[in-house]
């Protein structure tokens, strides 16, 4: 008898897990589309499932856990209201057992949530997503780029304007072009433009004979003495149709990523941008650090949910399903409103990711095991 309540509990649980998540999906699909129906599907009817699919993995870290919640506090309400759950208790089978099969779903679930994450973003690192618009890359404080507009699909920018310093700050170049192209393969390649070398401690870069590259001019020692030149002016000053060969290893792919949101990656695409830039703590990067913890916890967050919706429900006093509503509910909004605030502590950078996404989900233990305590 009892494998055949541990297998109705968890039938019913996923019952009303499926039910909750069509319910919300639907309902967040309805109001998506009737405000801006490109927001679910921003490339047209040829990509509709491609593009559903991606709008849905953007909503599945927060709907799943509530789902968890919703499912366990329903199934268990109605278990008791229908007298199964005094049943069960009567035939001495303990509540641990009955949930047994239930916490094995709710591992999956939240299994599946890191699965789906980590991989949800094979087409969020796609540059043909990305939007042509202005770019800015700051390498360090050696290089300095302006884009007018930058074609993520075909590596094009337009209208640039590059500065180069030295290892003091002075001006080693400038470039303007109307027209720049990357590939990795071969780098930068610029077209139509000026080109300003300035005298440092390096030397004069000068464009060679052929107007394809650059080169070195060393200053006669006597002249310089290991001293920058302190004249502003520059030493010369070209223009050009084609300049190639560039020793400027600047890729703009991390750079284009910034443009994405934070939500819209997985936590596999924000490692690998992290990774571009591992000492950065500029405001573009602590949205993307703090993404990268909250992803963290997409799986334990089912389980978190999972634990606090049975306590709930198997707690004396809480056998109404209007009044287990009523408590998921006011739950949830709490939880938000602890997020918000967290977050918005986070962005400030007064606490760290971790702990930023980690303080809604203690606090809402602590208030779950307060409001058992009063149950009981």
């Amino acid at each position: 008898m009892a494998k055949t309540i541990i297998i109705y509990m968890a039938r019913e649980w996923t019952t009303w897990f499926l039910g909750c998540l069509f319910f919300l999906v639907g309902t967040i699909f309805l109001f998506s589309s009737v405000e801006d129906l490109s927001q679910v599907f921003p490339r047209g009817v040829d990509f509709w499932l491609e593009d559903f699919w991606f709008w849905l993995l953007s909503y599945l870290p927060w709907l799943l856990p509530i789902c968890c919640l919703g499912a366990s506090l329903f199934s268990l309400s109605f278990a008791r209201k229908r007298g199964e759950w005094t049943a069960m208790l009567a035939n001495g089978i303990s509540p641990i057992q009955s949930f047994s099969l239930i916490v094995i779903l709710g591992f999956g679930v939240g299994w599946s949530s890191d699965w789906l994450m980590n991989g949800a973003g094979v087409r969020a690192m796609d540059m043909s997503d990305l939007e042509t618009r202005s770019l800015k890359m700051q390498i360090g404080s050696e290089r300095l780029w302006y884009f007018r507009s930058f074609d993520p699909s075909t590596g094009i920018g337009r209208d640039l304007q590059l500065f180069q310093y030295g290892e003091k700050g002075e001006d080693v170049m400038r470039l303007r072009a109307s027209t720049a192209k990357w590939e990795s393969e071969k780098g930068w390649t610029f077209y139509n433009g000026r080109f300003l070398g300035f005298y440092s401690a390096k030397g004069l870069p000068v464009i060679d004979e052929n107007k394809s590259s650059l080169v070195w001019e060393t200053i006669a020692a006597a002249s310089v003495k290991g001293e920058v030149y302190q004249t502003k002016s520059p030493g010369i000053s070209r223009s050009f149709e084609k300049l190639f060969g560039l020793d400027i290893p600047d890729d703009p792919t991390p750079y284009l990523w910034l443009q994405k949101r934070a939500k819209d990656m997985s936590l596999g695409e924000i490692e690998r941008l992290l990774d571009r830039f591992p000492a950065s703590k500029g405001q573009e990067i602590i949205s993307y650090k703090l993404r990268k913890a909250q992803l963290w916890w997409n799986g334990p967050a089912c389980l978190v949910a999972l634990i606090i919706g049975l306590g709930l429900g198997s707690a004396r006093g809480s056998s109404t399903p209007a009044k287990l509503a009523g408590v998921s509910l006011l739950g949830a909004l709490g939880f938000y409103l602890i997020r918000t605030l967290s977050d918005s502590l986070g962005e400030q950078q007064i606490l760290t990711p971790m702990v930023t996404a980690s303080l809604p989900y203690l606090l809402v233990v602590i208030g779950a095991f307060i409001f058992l305590k009063i149950q009981n």
